[in-house]
């Protein structure tokens, strides 16, 4: 068995449904080629590095699978001409990667007292 990472940029501008169909749509075409989805998820929305497209952010998408045979080359070709992919890229992976645990969002208890502002938020007045 062949394990593979691929990290693919949607465009910025997509809300959740469309992030959804377009991850749908990515596990699909792997799944038609024989692959099998390890883990597949959405990252998060992060700025550029640099601008892809004329875009500065883009929505990062992370999916782990395994195949017997390479269509690695098919796949790359694929996401070069998907309209919402800005930029992806493909990694072969020595072992098999584990499924990301996802956790709920946690708060953080209010610590603050009355009147007093956060840490790295003081002004030049208070220095």
């Amino acid at each position: 068995m062949r394990y593979y990472e691929t990290l693919y940029i949607v465009h910025p501008d997509y809300e959740e449904q469309r992030l959804n169909g377009v991850q749908r749509e990515v596990d699909q075409r792997v799944a038609k080629n024989g692959g099998s989805i390890i883990d597949s998820y959405v990252w998060g929305k992060r700025r550029l590095a640099y601008p892809v497209s004329k875009h500065r952010y883009g929505t990062y998408m992370l999916l782990n699978y395994e195949t017997d045979k390479p269509f690695v080359s098919e796949l790359n070709q694929w996401l070069e001409l998907h309209e919402a992919i800005l930029a992806h890229i493909t990694i072969h992976l020595d072992e098999k990667p584990e499924p990301k645990e996802r956790k709920p969002m946690e708060t953080a208890p209010a610590t603050r007292k009355e009147g007093e502002r956060p840490r790295g938020q003081e002004t030049f007045q208070d220095k």
